[in-house]
């Protein structure tokens, strides 16, 4: 209540635009010291499936949009020892699945992007940044998604990861997995053999998952 609000329409996943729109930010608001990267979106297919066009958008928005929000706005916070990039990501960075290959991938290629950035801050005094993994989110992204025990994975409601998304920020917390239990996703992925983490797809149903997603309607 009572905070002023301004808001710019951008693609971010144009470089001149995000350019752009970042020097008429900084000429009407003033210096940005918190980037929030959640841009996203997904096409839901498998590969043989999916128009070329819509490969290319998710990569330039989900993954390139990152690289130029960050080149546009960074270089400002390192001279005012003040910044801190946030990258909304997905678990689907670190566990793929079928059907959703772009979504997955661009998310992959994210997380590496913001794990090399985090490293590369670590003697910038005064900027810092924070990837958040959450599980499926309660939103119309994946809508019609479905998992096999969706009462011991509930999807996330969003203000949750919002609000865990800030105490991250506020305590300089580099990664945040959400729910807590995706932190055993990490550990099988490093101990179980490929066939093992293939039968727990199965079981789990995420390997089916996507075979009655909308999407956005």
């Amino acid at each position: 209540m009572g905070t002023e609000c301004h808001y710019f329409i951008c693609d971010v996943g144009n470089r001149e635009e995000v350019y752009q729109t970042a020097k008429a930010v900084r000429e009407k608001v003033g210096d940005i010291t918190i980037l929030v990267n959640n841009a996203a979106v997904v096409h839901g297919k498998s590969l043989m499936d999916s128009d070329d066009d819509a490969l290319l958008k998710s990569q330039h928005i989900n993954t390139l949009g990152q690289f130029w929000t960050t080149k546009a706005f960074l270089p400002r916070m390192l001279e005012l020892q003040n910044g801190h990039i946030v990258c909304l990501n997905s678990v689907l960075a670190l566990s793929a699945i079928p059907g959703a290959i772009d979504y997955c991938t661009s998310k992959a290629s994210a997380f590496a992007f913001m794990e090399s950035l985090t490293l590369g801050l670590l003697d910038c005094p005064g900027v810092s940044a924070t990837t958040v993994l959450p599980f499926h989110t309660s939103t119309e992204m994946f809508q019609g998604m479905r998992v096999r025990f969706p009462n011991l994975f509930p999807p996330l409601k969003p203000e949750t990861v919002a609000r865990r998304t800030v105490e991250a920020v506020q305590l300089n917390q580099a990664l945040l997995l959400l729910p807590w239990t995706m932190h055993i996703l990490i550990i099988l992925k490093s101990i179980l053999p490929q066939a093992a983490l293939e039968e727990i797809h199965r079981f789990s149903g995420t390997y089916t998952c996507m075979n009655t997603f909308k999407g956005r309607t």
